[in-house]
């Protein structure tokens, strides 16, 4: 038997108890004319009975586990998001003409996510977006591995990417790498070499830049 069945079984048998007394002293006492009606025992004997039931309520109230909060904070996320799973990766090519003398955007790719409980880099109902927007980047032609850059923005420092390969038929997933806010490197991860005043755009603060060609795409992105 457990603390609470114990907690609940001593009210009930206390209140049933002093209702019982009250019960029969109020009986004898009917019987004598002049005594006033017993309020006292009957309060008495009803404050019993209200003990047992808030005994009662109070221990069998059921609270939600850990995962099952999760699961509908998670779930909440995704509804407000517009999202169909807690993870997403949403992809664009429709192009955006060049503006405020940036270079035209020729694909955007959104890594989208809703966990419970939530990073220290996610919104208060755990959302989380890293946002890759693709431009022309310092290279000359496909063949110099640097005409496409990824300009990254995450809520984070620090980042773990992916990319994919593909060329003629042929695909290969490289091996992801760690890369920090207002940096430039490579898909293999390694620290760009080149002069920043080759490149056709000012990186922004706290911007991660990702150089490649057009045989390469990411394919993931995640904060560390």
């Amino acid at each position: 038997m457990n603390a609470k069945t114990v907690t609940l079984a001593v009210a009930v048998i206390g209140a049933v108890a002093t209702l019982g007394a009250a019960f029969i002293s109020n009986w004898n006492k009917s019987k004598d004319p002049s005594s006033s009606p017993p309020t006292n025992q009957t309060a008495i004997g009803e404050g019993a009975v209200n003990a047992g039931r808030d005994a009662f309520v109070t221990n069998n109230i059921t609270t939600k586990s850990a995962g099952e909060e999760a699961a509908e904070r998670v779930q909440a996320c995704e509804v407000q998001h517009g999202m169909k799973s807690s993870t997403e990766r949403q992809a664009s090519t429709e192009p955006i003409p060049s503006r405020n003398g940036e270079p035209a955007i020729t694909e955007q790719v959104s890594f989208r996510s809703c966990e419970w409980p939530k990073s220290q880099f996610a919104d208060g109902d755990g959302y989380l977006e890293i946002k890759v927007n693709s431009v022309a980047g310092p290279g000359d032609s496909e063949a110099s591995g640097e005409d496409v850059a990824d300009r990254i923005a995450a809520p984070c420092p620090q980042l773990t990417l992916s990319y994919q390969y593909g060329h003629m038929g042929y695909f290969d997933n490289e091996a992801p790498f760690t890369a920090s806010a207002n940096t430039i490197v490579g898909v293999d991860g390694k620290a760009w070499t080149g002069e920043r005043t080759s490149l056709p755009f000012y990186p922004d603060e706290g911007e991660l830049v990702v150089l490649r060609n057009d045989h390469y795409v990411i394919g993931s992105a995640k904060c560390q």
